[in-house]
């Protein structure tokens, strides 16, 4: 499923990503990633697909697939299906 408006699209896999949990980036007082609707939480495992093919953990790159080089401005939860922009996804907590 490819978005019309330059958005990442999570990679169908049954049961994929659906346990939540915190990812910490280290040193900066907590951030996490999650869905800004819902908060659902990516896990490394959890891969999006880019216009080329490619996929990825979209989270590893800030949005950038690592094989084309296209920068994605918003990225599909795959637990509520909303579209939002990827920089929402980055939350202090």
């Amino acid at each position: 499923m490819d978005a019309k408006d330059g958005s990442s699209v999570i990679e169908e896999r049954p049961g994929a990503g659906l346990d939540v949990e915190t990812r910490e980036s280290g040193g900066d007082g907590g951030s996490y990633i999650r869905c800004p609707i819902c908060g659902w939480t990516p896990r490394a495992e959890d891969l999006w697909s880019c216009q080329c093919n490619h996929s990825w953990n979209t989270f590893d790159t800030g949005g950038v697939c690592p094989n084309c080089l296209t920068k994605w401005a918003t990225t599909q939860c795959p637990a509520c299906g909303t579209w939002s922009p990827h920089s929402d996804w980055y939350r202090k907590g």
